[in-house]
């Protein structure tokens, strides 16, 4: 016959809600806990928040409510509310970054038009203001279309972070800035309208990409995240992508 389990009736896990949960050593004094069902650890004096809120939170401000907002009217300390956007909008990112290198072999041979353009943001770092760009391509293929973004400087550098995931085939549309010139197959539209399109939905939506707003974002991931947040709340990822 195997042990007994555990069931504590005065201490539930934070993740999975169970009550099969054992001590599991007291390091700086606190004592922690370890759930048997789902296998995470916990300390018994910390203050949790349920996965409910959380969404609500990501929720709330892919639809245009500041964290500070957030913080009021969830009840929830600020810094937690920048912690679960840095944290959930990086996963997304870096689902989005595996999903873009997946689709570059799969849309092979039926790219036919890749339409690209650039907005700017403000980045606030050691007292001093820089404009940083985010570089947008909508993808056109016979499978359906679907979006590649970077972040960073306006120039080739921070262009390619979006070229690297695209086939050479298919024209390359875009307005007369000199970084496109040297494309293939280039053609000159103005304005690009699905990249404004985006563009003027995430100002709406992210508070941090509002003109009037300078002090919001201080890295360059604090800009990325969010946008990633956005496409996933919003299903902007092509069914055949994701």
């Amino acid at each position: 016959m195997g042990r007994k389990a555990v069931v504590r009736q005065d201490v539930s896990c934070p993740s999975c809600g169970s009550h099969h949960v054992v001590k599991c050593g007291r390091p700086l004094g606190r004592q922690r806990y370890l759930c048997r069902d789902c296998g995470k650890y916990f300390l018994g004096d910390a203050t949790y928040h349920s996965k409910k809120l959380r969404e609500e939170a990501l929720k709330m401000y892919a639809n245009g409510m500041s964290m500070r907002a957030i913080s009021r009217v969830l009840n929830v300390p600020l810094g937690t509310v920048f912690t679960w956007i840095k944290r959930y909008g990086g996963q997304k990112y870096e689902k989005l970054v595996k999903l873009w290198g997946k689709t570059k072999g799969l849309v092979k041979g039926s790219v036919v038009t890749k339409v690209v353009d650039e907005m700017w943001a403000y980045l606030y770092k050691n007292t001093r203001t820089f404009y940083k760009w985010i570089f947008t391509c909508y993808v056109y293929t016979r499978l359906g279309v679907y979006l590649i973004y970077s972040v960073g400087d306006r120039n080739e550098s921070t262009f390619r972070g979006v070229k690297k995931y695209l086939l050479e085939e298919g024209r390359w549309v875009s307005d007369d800035y000199n970084l496109y010139f040297w494309l293939k197959g280039y053609t000159v539209i103005s304005p690009v309208n699905p990249n404004e399109s985006l563009y003027s939905s995430s100002r709406d939506r992210l508070v941090r990409f509002k003109r009037a707003t300078k002090a919001v974002n201080g890295s360059i991931s604090t800009m990325m995240y969010p946008i990633a947040l956005v496409l996933w709340e919003k299903r902007l990822i092509s069914a055949f992508v994701a």
